[in-house]
């Protein structure tokens, strides 16, 4: 199974290539449009430097990271119909014990990026109610962009240890699932907010990509088999 799975994992590497390019190519889309908020964008990206430098050089809050963690894992139980027994929380780790496992559930805190989007869903509920907090959205994308820093900052610390939720399923298929849900994440956050073209040719051009990619990849497989192999007698 560990064999499939690598397999598996080396086969989605040109979609993941592919789904980059079709991100990029979304991102330079959004940011030539005339009425790209650059001002927005900018401090979006100074809360997430602000939270990384935060991050190496002020104490953690490694024990409300934790929770999110755990309760992600929780809620990825919830969503697939199975039930939590017990969820525990501490500064060094916590567990969750549930009667359903599987890679969704294993990776969720590193594909659902809990805080993140629990922080963009009260936003749009606080504005629901109190539209006069439009005159904020720059103080809030700040502090939105430190909730998404520290979020990355803790993930990419956890992936230089051995962590057993990159074990379960192999380090290789666990980093390539998460690798290809965070792109398709913000590929759909991007397209979200901006919205450079139109839903339907963002669809196809991301088929587009991996038919081309994976077209190319076989030709090249082809021509080394071709160029490399004995012919038949």
């Amino acid at each position: 199974m560990n064999w499939l799975r690598l397999f598996l994992a080396l086969a989605l590497w040109p979609g993941l290539w592919a789904t980059g390019v079709c991100f990029a190519g979304l991102l330079r889309s959004a940011a030539s449009t005339p009425s790209f908020p650059w001002w927005a964008a900018a401090c979006f990206a100074a809360g997430w430097i602000v939270s990384g430098l935060a991050y190496l050089f002020l104490p953690r809050p490694r024990g409300l990271y934790v929770l999110g963690h755990e309760l992600s894992h929780a809620l990825a139980v919830w969503l697939s119909g199975g039930r939590v027994h017990s969820l525990q929380v501490a500064a060094k780790g916590g567990r969750v014990v549930s009667n359903r496992t599987s890679a969704w559930i294993t990776l969720a805190p590193y594909i659902l990026p809990l805080y993140p989007l629990l922080a963009g869903v009260l936003w749009l509920a606080s504005l629901q109610a109190w539209p006069r907090l439009l005159d904020y959205q720059l103080g809030f994308l700040g502090a939105w962009g430190a909730v998404w820093g520290y979020h990355y900052a803790f993930t990419f610390d956890l992936l230089r240890t051995k962590q057993p939720d990159f074990l379960v399923y192999g380090r290789i298929f666990s980093l390539t699932l998460v690798a290809l849900a965070n792109l398709l994440l913000a590929t759909a956050l991007v397209w979200s907010f901006f919205r450079p073209v139109p839903l339907l040719t963002l669809l196809t051009d991301l088929g587009r990509n991996w038919v081309w990619t994976y077209t190319q990849g076989v030709h090249w497989v082809s021509g080394l088999l071709l160029r490399y192999l004995p012919p038949p007698a």
